[in-house]
């Protein structure tokens, strides 16, 4: 796949994913920790998503994580299923690779992508969610400058809820603390 959204930051290339790494994308799905994924999605339905990656359609993003032309992992916005999310409001998630792990590429990768969403996409709350005990991943978030907003129960499941409102985002660019 070529053209669509490309973020570039310190380090990373958030970019569309390659035909040729959707099969990989795929494989990680299926072997994640199942604290980080909610359920497997359909595997159609999932290669074809990643197939209009790089384009922003109905709330829907996919973004190859890129380090130095390597892929590292995928970050998207998404709707949920089941529950449509207000105006201006997008649900993140993100998968790095275990070997990127620990890096600060998702916090990097996490503020690129909402850096994009506010400045490009007329974003007013981007929010995230992780299992509770996802130490890794709710550090990601605090260190992105999100807020914990709560909780809530999806796929019988219960998530913690992170947050960054445009006002949050604007203030710290302002006082020149980015979050990343």
């Amino acid at each position: 796949m070529t053209g669509g959204i490309e973020i570039r930051g310190p380090r990373l290339l958030l970019r569309a994913l390659q035909a040729s790494e959707i099969d990989e994308e795929w494989q990680a799905m299926v072997d994640a920790d199942p604290m980080v994924i909610a359920t497997l999605p359909d595997e159609e339905a999932f290669r074809a998503r990643l197939r209009r990656s790089g384009r922003l359609a109905d709330g829907e993003l996919d973004l190859a994580v890129d380090l130095d032309g390597a892929l590292i992992g995928r970050i998207q916005t998404f709707v949920p299923p089941g529950r449509p999310l207000p105006p201006g409001t997008f649900e993140v998630g993100i998968g790095l690779r275990e070997h990127a792990q620990g890096q600060g590429h998702g916090r990097e990768a996490l503020a690129l992508l909402a850096g994009w969403l506010f400045e490009y996409a007329a974003a007013q709350v981007i929010e995230g969610a992780t299992d509770p005990a996802n130490a890794a991943m709710r550090a990601v978030f605090h260190r992105a400058g999100w807020a914990q907003a709560g909780s809530q129960t999806e796929f019988g499941r219960e998530w913690a809820v992170y947050r960054i409102t445009r006002k949050d985002w604007l203030t710290s660019r302002s006082t020149g603390r980015t979050p990343c």
